[in-house]
């Protein structure tokens, strides 16, 4: 009895070893457990970890100077984009006396001389007279002038007969211009005669406007020519002057002045040319004397008008021509002048 359940255990044992033994799996054909997964390196943005977790933002802190006071000036540049503005250039006008007639003001500028003739003839009676001008500038506002009626061509007032010749000339004047504004100035001077010696005072008031670099006007150079002793010499028509010492002779009553009213208008055609216009009216004060270039009228009233080019071919030296009519209510008295100036 006790035999056979020992037998029986033992049979039972076996059979849960065996079972089990089958029920265990084979090492050999085992498959081999999967390897730990490594981590995934971070992303360079920071935006995640390898293992795929997002990572929040970074963000920058506010700067310390939100108004920029505390920048510095002197840090390094070269990093920013800078923007270039084309700008027009700015025209310099060059300094000196302008080689423009329209630009050059009422006096010469100081230590600058200007000395000009301008031979001028008339028609009906032929005439023709000139003088040597010379003008320096004491300084911007002073000028000191200088008339040399040096002479002319004419008919002999002291001969009956048609005598035409070249007569020296015995006038010269004297004055002073002194500038009170860029478009005005004050202008007195002492023209001479000086066989018989006769004197006048002379005033004007010259005046100058200028409109940009193209136009000029202005006028009122010579305004009263009024007689001191014998007769008012005439600085431009020496026959007037001969006229007048004849009279003298033949102690025929002498005219007492003239006074005239003249206006100018310059165009620059280019920077060397101008185009110049001259008209004015001219009333003697009577008592005698002559009136009108190249006569021996009494007084009245006599209009006159010119026009020409001057041109410029360097800053120093003016040449120049025109025409005109020294009586428009004479057309005998239709005459040609030329011009020609130099600066030192």
């Amino acid at each position: 009895m006790s035999l056979r359940r020992i037998i029986f255990g033992l049979s039972v044992v076996t059979v849960a070893t065996a079972s089990v033994a089958f029920a265990a799996p084979n090492d050999k054909n085992a498959p081999a457990p999967a390897p730990a997964k490594e981590a995934e390196p971070a992303p360079a943005d920071g935006s995640g970890t390898g293992s795929g977790d997002a990572v929040a933002p970074i963000e920058d802190a506010p700067p310390a100077d939100m108004e920029g006071r505390d920048e510095n000036p002197d840090a390094p540049r070269g990093t920013e984009v800078q923007t270039v503005t084309p700008t027009t250039p700015t025209v310099v006008k060059s300094a000196g006396y302008p080689i423009e007639e329209t630009q050059r003001p009422i006096t010469l500028p100081a230590n600058m001389a200007e000395v000009s003739i301008a031979p001028h003839f008339v028609v009906q009676p032929f005439s023709e007279s000139d003088a040597l001008r010379a003008r320096y500038g004491i300084t911007k506002q002073v000028q000191l002038g200088l008339t040399y009626v040096y002479g002319g061509i004419y008919d002999d007032p002291t001969t009956l007969k048609k005598t035409y010749g070249f007569h020296v000339g015995k006038a010269a004047g004297f004055d002073v211009t002194v500038l009170l504004q860029n478009w005005l100035a004050i202008k007195v001077g002492v023209p001479v005669y000086f066989d018989p010696v006769a004197t006048s005072f002379m005033a004007g008031a010259p005046m100058k406007f200028v409109f940009g670099d193209k136009l000029a006007i202005g006028g009122l150079e010579d305004i009263v020519n009024i007689r001191i002793s014998e007769f008012p010499p005439s600085l431009e028509f020496e026959q007037q002057n001969a006229v007048a010492a004849a009279n003298k002779t033949s102690n025929t009553q002498q005219s007492r002045g003239k006074i005239r009213f003249s206006g100018f208008v310059e165009y620059q055609q280019d920077p060397k040319t101008a185009i110049i216009g001259r008209a004015g009216v001219e009333t003697d004060l009577g008592g005698g004397g002559d009136n009108g270039p190249g006569t021996a009228s009494g007084g009245g009233t006599r209009t006159f008008i010119r026009a020409g080019v001057q041109h410029s071919p360097k800053k120093n030296i003016d040449v120049g021509g025109g025409v005109g009519f020294e009586d428009l209510s004479d057309l005998g008295s239709f005459a040609v002048a030329l011009t020609l100036a130099f600066r030192i």
